[in-house]
């Protein structure tokens, strides 16, 4: 099987350099996130992925024993089939991770964040949406040069408190630059968030 059909996946070919690729939160779709980047289609290509796992019906990118509680063997078996799914998507389309950017928001974040720490040279830069650190990084990670955002509601009744500030402060400390966004909410998209996303996506 060609690591592209290893998911389902939405492409938006828009003759672009750079391309985004968008991974949604549990019971989403690969066309849940579109309408975040949609003032974006002028400067890049848009592919939205859909999970691999299904728990009850709802489509999530790896398994879970219970809410914040993570499978590590359907990280690692679901980290590296979008690892190959990046790489053969980098080769088929002539282009490198420098020219690939990802919005992930909850789960879709959360995929993001393990497969930079487990596959670091395929993610250069992303906008983690209320992410949870999945796995705990490797002592010796080097995110030299790469960018994230790290955004999060301060009343988020599925993502612990300080599971953020946890993400931010891994991604520092592997050298990468992370801005950081907060709303006063809870686990929903607020509009200033889509505004940071924006300014975060304006920037790269």
């Amino acid at each position: 099987m060609s690591p592209i059909a290893s998911f389902e996946h939405v492409f938006l070919d828009q003759g672009q350099a750079r391309t985004l690729f968008l991974l949604h939160g549990t019971g989403g779709s690969e066309s849940d996130l579109i309408p975040l980047v949609e003032p974006f289609k002028d400067r890049f290509n848009i592919v939205g992925l859909r999970g691999n796992v299904s728990e009850g019906g709802l489509a999530r990118f790896f398994a879970r024993a219970a809410p914040g509680v993570f499978d590590p063997e359907s990280i690692q078996r679901e980290t590296e089939k979008l690892a190959d799914f990046l790489a053969g998507w980098y080769a088929e389309h002539a282009m490198s991770a420098r020219q690939a950017a990802f919005v992930g928001y909850s789960n879709g974040a959360n995929m993001v964040l393990a497969t930079l720490l487990r596959h670091p040279e395929a993610v250069q830069a992303a906008a983690l949406m209320h992410p949870m650190m999945p796995l705990e990084p490797p002592r010796e990670l080097n995110l030299a040069g790469k960018r994230f955002l790290v955004t999060y509601g301060l009343r988020d009744a599925i993502v612990p408190e300080g599971e953020a500030e946890r993400v931010a402060a891994a991604l520092k400390a592997g050298g990468a630059e992370v801005e950081m966004f907060a709303h006063p909410g809870g686990h929903e998209v607020t509009q200033d968030e889509v505004d940071a996303l924006h300014g975060f996506l304006n920037s790269l």
